[in-house]
Order: structure tokens, then sequence, then C-alpha cells
């Protein structure tokens, strides 16, 4: 794939806590920490993107656990419904729904994509010096893989766990 454009969002629940967003251009990579929702959208249409890959839930109508999170448990994924999950899921499909008339959005899960990889590890920092990447905090290893699950979905290498009322994307 040449010159792929990808955004990776390790999206927090509340606009006070770090955002991480990880901007991946080939293979030049850019940390930021970001905090509302307009400083993220704007990003994104400043970068102008192949593809969006986000960690949080993303869906219509009020939050409730899916197909796909019923999977997911198995990767210690917490169920959009929980009460503390319920301002992510709103707010994840909100920027989801505002970015998706212009990018293509996925939903994803870091830490099932660490796994799947076989470099989940509780030291984020010893992973990210594993892959020889700078980051400052876990909100930004987070976003990393995001983008790198955005990646292996464009190279055909990931799947699409769900149904129809969604999908999280995980590496195969």
């Amino acid at each position: 794939m040449i010159n792929l454009k990808i955004i990776g969002i390790d999206l927090a629940g509340k606009t006070k806590n770090p955002t991480g967003f990880c901007l991946l251009n080939e293979s030049k990579l850019e940390f930021r920490i970001l905090n509302n929702d307009k400083q993220i959208i704007q990003a994104c249409l400043d970068f102008k993107p192949d593809l969006i890959a986000i960690d949080a839930p993303i869906m219509k109508g009020k939050p409730r656990i899916r197909k796909a999170d019923s999977i997911m448990k198995k990767y210690r994924a917490l169920p959009p419904s929980l009460p503390s999950m319920k301002k992510l899921t709103i707010r994840g499909s909100k920027i989801a729904e505002k970015l998706g008339t212009n990018y293509k959005v996925i939903e994803v899960f870091p830490t099932a994509t660490a796994k799947i990889l076989g470099i989940y590890s509780k030291n984020y920092r010893k992973t990210a010096e594993k892959l020889k990447i700078k980051i400052k905090n876990k909100h930004e290893f987070d976003a990393y893989l995001c983008c790198l699950t955005a990646k292996l979905f464009l190279e055909k290498k990931a799947l699409k766990i769900g149904d129809r009322h969604g999908k999280i994307i995980v590496p195969k």
C-alpha cells in the first residue's frame, strides 16, 4: 500500500481526560494528546486520512451489549452498557458519526490487538521499546495500536467481529 494515512484514537470517556491521537503517514508516526471533540474532529479534517480507528464502542441508539462485545469479553473488553462506559460509547458514536460523513471510521480494541499479535504486556513501555516507538504515555501507545489495527485492516490482515449492530476490527 502506497502512502497510507491513518489516524488512531484512544478516546477518553470525558473531555477533561487525555485522548491519545496517533497519525501514521507511510512509516512516519506523530503523537498528540487532545481533549475536546472539536480538537479531535479538526485534527482528523486537517490530516485527511484514508482510515480512522477509534478505541470506543460505536453504535446508534443507547449503549447496549452487542454480539461483538460478547465476543470481545475474552480480551477483557468492558460492555458499553456499563455506567462508566456509557459516556465513552455516546462520545465515540457522536465523533464517529461526524467523521463518517467524510472518512471511513472503524471501531477497534487495542488490548485485543496486542494480545492477538502476541505483544501484550502489562508494562506498555517495554512493548513500545520492543516496537521502537517513542511514546509519552499509555494513551499514545493505545492510539498507536489503533493505527496498527487500521493498517492491518487496509492490508486485509484483520477480521470484523460482530454483526449488523456493530463490528470491532481485530488482527487475523
